[in-house]
Parts: structure tokens; sequence; C-alpha cells
């Protein structure tokens, strides 16, 4: 026997999304949200050096070699001649998708001149 209009214990109930969420979804299909490789390294160095990164920028990542500059020279000589070795194998290992062979430093340069 045909069933007639459908009666309210066949519906079932339509659960209601933000549109944010609807967004947020396609972003995360699409690829939007992957981080880059430099986003990566990044956030490692700041989760390594905590407070210090903040005197540091990731200038490139080019060849498998990390370029920071660095805001002062106490700070440079400390990152070569004694954090290297272990920057380097935290962001080997925390970064798998990029991988870090070296790490170089420079000093920022400083802005004006004599006057």
């Amino acid at each position: 026997m045909p069933r007639g209009p459908k009666e309210a214990s066949d519906l079932k109930p339509i659960r209601a999304e933000s549109i944010g969420d609807v967004a947020h979804r396609w972003a995360a299909r699409s690829g939007l949200l992957r981080l880059s490789d430099r986003e990566r390294v990044w956030q490692a160095w700041e989760r390594h050096l905590g407070a210090e990164a903040a005197h540091t920028r990731l200038e490139s990542l080019r060849g498998h070699v990390a370029t920071f500059v660095v805001d002062s020279s106490a700070l440079l000589a400390e990152l070569n001649n004694f954090r290297k070795p272990a920057l380097l194998a935290m962001l080997q290992q925390d970064v798998p998708s990029y991988f870090v062979g070296d790490l170089r430093f420079r000093l920022q340069k400083r802005s004006g001149g004599r006057g």
C-alpha cells in the first residue's frame, strides 16, 4: 500500500552547521590549512628557542640550508659556536617534511648611519 506524506517518526533531524565550520572543513580538504615547510621550521625553532626566537628571523630555506638573521652578536656567537648541532638535530627530528642539512646565521645589519 503506498505511503502518504512522511510522518514525524520517518524524518531524521537535520544537524545545522555554522558557516565557519563548513568553511573550515572545505579549507582543510582543499589543502589551504596545510603549513608550508617554512612555517613548520619556524614553529619548531620557536618551540625550541623560546623567548630567544624573538631575536631571530628565518631569512631563507634554500638547498636544505636554513638561514637565520640574529639581532645581537652575542646570540649569534652562542648559536654558531655552541648550539648549532643541537638545533640542527632538533629541526631534522621535528620537521621531517623538509630536510634541514645545515644552519647559517648572520648578524642583522643596523639601519641608519652617521648623521
